[in-house]
This record gives C-alpha cells, sequence and structure tokens, in this order.
C-alpha cells in the first residue's frame, strides 16, 4: 500500500506538470505568433499614416532613409499596377510584378490585406500585410514567421529546470506524504481501535493540502493579473510611436527630423516587440543571480534617452523634470538597465500630481554609482514602502486604476537591481512625493 499511494502521487504530479507545461506552451506559441502578426500590422497602418500625402518619389526617398539599413523586417512599395518601386531587401529591377500577390489584391480591392507563403525572394516562411495608399500605391510589409518549434526550444531550458525541480520536490513530498498518511494507521492497535486519534495525526496533511491549494490559487490569481498588466505595458511603447508618427503625418516634424522620428519609432517598435522576451529574460536572471557577459553602460546616457521618451507624457500633466548628470559608467545589460530607468520614471508620472516636477540625479557617490529619481506626488505610506516591490502591488488602488498602473513596474525593478548588485532605497512622505535611490557598485574598469 505504500509503495502504491508513493508511487500514484508521484505519477499525478508529474503528469499533472508534464500537461500543464505542454497547455503553456501551446498557449504561449499561439499568443505569440498572434502578436507578431498584431506588430507587424500596427508597424504597417502607422507607415502609411506618414506616407500619405507624399508623392511617389518622396514615399521612396523617405522609406530608403528609413529601412534601407534596416534588416529585421522588409518593406516594399508596390505601384497600383503591380510595379515594385521600393524594397529594402531586394533589386526591384528583378522582382516581377506583383499585382497577382493575394496581399496586394486585398489591398487593392478592401483597403488592406494579408497572405503567408514561402518568399520567392529569399526563400523563407513569410507573414504579408499590405495597406493600400491615398495615392493608390501599396505599401506592404513583411517579416519571417517564427515557427513553432523555433519558439518551443526559446523558452526549452526554462521549461526544463522547472520541471527538473517540481519531479525532485515531488519525489521528496511523495515520500513524506506517504509517511504523514500510513504511518500513524500502522501504529493504531487493533484492540484499543476507540482510542486511536489517526483524525488527529492526518490534521497536518490536511492542513498542507489546504496551504497548497491556497497557494495555488494565489499563483493562478498572479498570472492572470500578470498577463493583463503586461498587456498594459505593450501598449506604453506604442502611443510613443503614434505621437511620433502622428506629427510627421500631420506635417508638424521639420524634414531634418523625420529621420531622427524614425529612428525613434524603430526603437520603440523594437521595445515592444521585445518586451515579452525581456521579462522571461528577467525570470532567467533572477535564478541565476547575476549578469552575463556584461558591458559597460552610460547610466547618464540611458536616463537621458528614458527623459527624452517619457517627455511627453510628463508635459500633457504639466510636469517638469529636472535633469543632473554627471557621465557615468557602470556594468551590466543595457536593455535591463533602460527597463529600470524607464519604469522609476513612468512611476515618477503617473503618480504625480498635475503641475508637480521630478528631479533626477545621475553621478557618482560614496557607495557606488547613483540614479536618484525623486517626484512631488501622492507619498507612500510607511507600512507599504516595502511592500511597493512585490509583483502587481498597488498602494492606491483607485489611482493606479486611474494612470493604468499595473503593479509590476517596481518588481522589474528590484529584480533589474538584483542581477546588478545594485541595492535600491525608497524615502516617502504621504502627499509630499516620493524619492527612489539606486546605488550600482562602481566595478567599471577606467
Amino acid at each position: 500500500m505504500r509503495k502504491a499511494i508513493n508511487g500514484t502521487l508521484k505519477i499525478l504530479t508529474i503528469s499533472s506538470v508534464i500537461v500543464s507545461m505542454l497547455l503553456i506552451l501551446v498557449a504561449y506559441c499561439t499568443q505569440y505568433s498572434i502578436k507578431e502578426k498584431s506588430d507587424l500590422k500596427s508597424r504597417t497602418n502607422i507607415l502609411a499614416q506618414c506616407l500619405d500625402g507624399y508623392d511617389e518619389n518622396s514615399e521612396i526617398n523617405i522609406l530608403t532613409k528609413m529601412y534601407d539599413d534596416v534588416s529585421d523586417i522588409r518593406v516594399t512599395l508596390i505601384k497600383s499596377d503591380g510595379t515594385v518601386i521600393y524594397d529594402n531587401e531586394a533589386d526591384t529591377t528583378t522582382m516581377e510584378n506583383h499585382f497577382e500577390r493575394p496581399e496586394v489584391k486585398q489591398a487593392v480591392t478592401y483597403g488592406n490585406g494579408s497572405s503567408s507563403r514561402n518568399s520567392e525572394t529569399i526563400g523563407e516562411k513569410i507573414y504579408y500585410y499590405a495597406v493600400k495608399l491615398n495615392n493608390g500605391s501599396i505599401l506592404r510589409m513583411s517579416q519571417p514567421t517564427k515557427v513553432i518549434m523555433y519558439m518551443v526550444l526559446t523558452i526549452m531550458p526554462i521549461v526544463i529546470i522547472i520541471l527538473i525541480c517540481v519531479i525532485a520536490v515531488s519525489f521528496v513530498s511523495a515520500k513524506h506524504l506517504t509517511k504523514y498518511i500510513l504511518d500513524p494507521i500502522n501504529e493504531v492497535d487493533i484492540n484499543n481501535i476507540g482510542k486511536a486519534e489517526i483524525y488527529d495525526e492526518l490534521k497536518p496533511f490536511f492542513a498542507r493540502i489546504a496551504n497548497q491549494n491556497a497557494e495555488k490559487e494565489k499563483t493562478e490569481k498572479i498570472r492572470r493579473e500578470f498577463t493583463a498588466n503586461v498587456s498594459h505595458e505593450l501598449k506604453t511603447p506604442l502611443t510613443t510611436i503614434s505621437g511620433y508618427a502622428q506629427m510627421i503625418s500631420n506635417g508638424m516634424a521639420k524634414a531634418e527630423d523625420i529621420k531622427e522620428f524614425g529612428r525613434k519609432i524603430e526603437k520603440e517598435s523594437d521595445r515592444l516587440l521585445t518586451l515579452i522576451d525581456d521579462i522571461i529574460n528577467l525570470s532567467n536572471i533572477d535564478e541565476q543571480g547575476s549578469v552575463e557577459n556584461p558591458e559597460n553602460i552610460d547610466l547618464s546616457l540611458v536616463t537621458e534617452e528614458a527623459i527624452c521618451v517619457l517627455e511627453k507624457a510628463a508635459k500633457e500633466r504639466g510636469i517638469q523634470i529636472y535633469y543632473t548628470k554627471i557621465p557615468t559608467f557602470i556594468k551590466g545589460n543595457v536593455t535591463l538597465v533602460s527597463e529600470l530607468v524607464y519604469n522609476l520614471l513612468d512611476n515618477a508620472i503617473k503618480y504625480n500630481k498635475d503641475n508637480g516636477k521630478i528631479t533626477v540625479f545621475v553621478g557618482e557617490s560614496a557607495k557606488g554609482v547613483e540614479l536618484s529619481v525623486k517626484d512631488t506626488g501622492i507619498g507612500i505610506p510607511p507600512e507599504d514602502t516595502e511592500r511597493i516591490f512585490e509583483r502587481f502591488y498597488r498602494v492606491d488602488k483607485s489611482h493606479s486604476k486611474k494612470v493604468g498602473g499595473t503593479g509590476l513596474g517596481l518588481s522589474i525593478v528590484k529584480h533589474v537591481c538584483a542581477c546588478h548588485n545594485a541595492t535600491i532605497r525608497v524615502k516617502s512622505k504621504v502627499g509630499k512625493g516620493t524619492t527612489i535611490y539606486v546605488t550600482f557598485p562602481n566595478n567599471v574598469n577606467n
């Protein structure tokens, strides 16, 4: 009986974990594919808005400046008769007429169209999306679609690690649970069964099951909140992209600024596409406890770029940003450090008062390289100061809902600090504002 219970517990646990992992993999791959296509459509529509109002030669010049050096996405401009007049990856003089391409025919008829097929030009499985411009030309953007096996292999190391850990824990737990169940029964004196305290002996087991169920429900709730809140975070870069694109399409941008705006649009688009991967990488780094292959990073420049991205959001609420910097370098991962700075500034704007101010400082201190962000916002009660770094924890839920807070930003900040051996300190007063200090070790070789 001991072997039967022990074996059954192990089989059930391992089977449940494997099935759950498979379901998660399928869901992840499906959502990833949908997101890739959705992102490509958004980029195409934004670019189409930028091009509308220009003549054919101007459109070609704009695309040449923006995409000739871009390799992660293919851009094609097609005349209404199917003649290709621009392509950033192929010679248009050797390309055949594209009028019969499914996405082009759909765009001519319905205004937009899409299709997936093997490209005759580059020989890969490609997803195409086309939009009809006001002058009748067709703007098409495309990129290789990642197959499910590729995405599975991408996250397989994490899955394997989790699976091994869960299996190991399940083996140990099964052995102990079997002992807790059977030992009290085996020790019962059948001659004094009325005095046996079998149920008392099993109470810890049932209490453990109850705790496990509560933890499972908590984990499931966190997973649902994580999905919903990350979806909101994905909208932030897209808002920035839309802002620059509208400035260009409305003629508010000077000719010499278009290239720079295009660079910023491209940068924010990349950030949008890689945000999920960044979060997965954060989980990996959290387990490893350090950054692999750290590089020298100009923290003052990273902070300045984050301020530029969020400047529009600050101005909309009349918030002034005062930035004092000393060119200072740290060692780490530039993507993660950018996320840290961005989240600190984003929080300082969201939880600030209208017409308030934000004071940002980057420089060296006695303890290392310091970044501080001070706002004049709502502040944090003392009892909540230690909890603000928990995932999805929000001090003022009504205010967070109003400003679109997710409760994830400061958790990401904490994880980035941990993997960079940085310390974080909070100083806050309710109704007066909050200052967050991040101190990185001064470990850059001069």
